[in-house]
């Protein structure tokens, strides 16, 4: 799943009119807002990770 494709059904799926969105169409935008949950967390703990390492890294230069 790319971004564009994401981009493209959250489009489609905010700008269907006035009709109430059907049990499929929910289960759909629930599907990529899930993906893209999902990509955010597991970037978010890389970056903690790395902040981590660095604080680590910090902090023994410190004490020495």
């Amino acid at each position: 799943m790319n971004a564009e494709h994401i981009h493209s059904r959250l489009h489609d799926a905010l700008h269907r009119g006035h009709r109430k969105a059907t049990e499929e169409e929910l289960a759909e935008v629930t599907a990529v807002v899930l993906a893209i949950v999902t990509e955010v967390t597991a970037e978010l703990a890389v970056v903690i990770a790395e902040l981590a390492a660095r604080i680590e890294a910090l902090e023994t230069r410190a004490a020495t």
